[in-house]
């Protein structure tokens, strides 16, 4: 049923995100490779995915919050900053 969920909520994504995550996600391809093969530029390319990612998620914690009943809590986490304890 889960796969269900992902795969109608990756089939409603905007065209134009949906083949930029197949390429990268699903092919495997370089984000390079996948922005020639879209014909766009890299940067445009991350953002479609990005914003793809994103409604993915969206649409899995709606799917979490209406079969619990509970919101799914974020934490964010910066890593790799200058901030961040050497080991």
């Amino acid at each position: 049923m889960r796969l269900c969920q992902v795969r109608q909520a990756f089939i409603e994504l905007p065209d134009e995100q949906r083949a930029a995550l197949h390429l990268v996600a699903i092919e495997g391809l370089a984000y390079a490779d996948a922005a020639a093969a879209l014909g766009i530029p890299v940067g445009t390319l991350m953002s479609r995915i990005a914003r793809a990612r994103a409604a993915l998620r969206a649409i899995d914690d709606s799917n979490l919050e209406a079969s619990t009943g509970t919101r799914k809590g974020h934490h964010l986490r910066v890593v790799g900053g200058w901030d961040e304890p050497s080991r």
